[in-house]
């Protein structure tokens, strides 16, 4: 099954990395290095997954993520952050989105993985680890 994936992140290493695994498995892969143009390509588009920097400030923010999520169909969104800035990672998961993918992607597998993961929370989102705690924190 082919899915439309929107990559929202400004290095090229990740873009090209990520693109290349899904484009070799039939999916159709766009990119956006801007954040400012980054929903209206989403609302065009109608992407099934969005993998999306957890630096830009619009995200941090958690603006954009609800932005994103009030597209319909709803796409998975993957946070997507390198190791050491895990708080950043964090922050964002708590705002919104679906998995957090960190940097570099060092098997094709990881992808994958965290694609299929966001679907699943996307889907049902109780199954979300962090909604459950902020859920029984209220």
């Amino acid at each position: 099954m082919s899915m439309k994936v929107l990559i929202v992140d400004s290095d090229w290493y990740f873009v090209s990395q990520a693109s290349g695994i899904l484009e070799s498995k039939g999916h159709q892969v766009s990119s956006e290095a801007d954040s400012a143009e980054a929903f209206e390509r989403a609302e065009q588009l109608r992407p099934d997954v969005i993998l999306i920097n957890v630096e830009l400030e619009e995200v941090c923010q958690g603006d954009m993520l609800e932005r994103l999520e009030g597209i319909l169909p709803r796409p998975a969104i993957v946070l997507v952050s390198v190791l050491e800035r895990f708080d950043k990672a964090w922050q964002a998961w708590q705002r919104g989105g679906h998995e957090v993918l960190f940097k570099p992607i060092l098997h094709p597998s990881e992808l994958h993985v965290a694609i299929l993961n966001a679907r699943q929370n996307a889907l049902n989102p109780q199954r979300r680890p962090a909604a459950q705690r902020l859920a029984r924190s209220a």
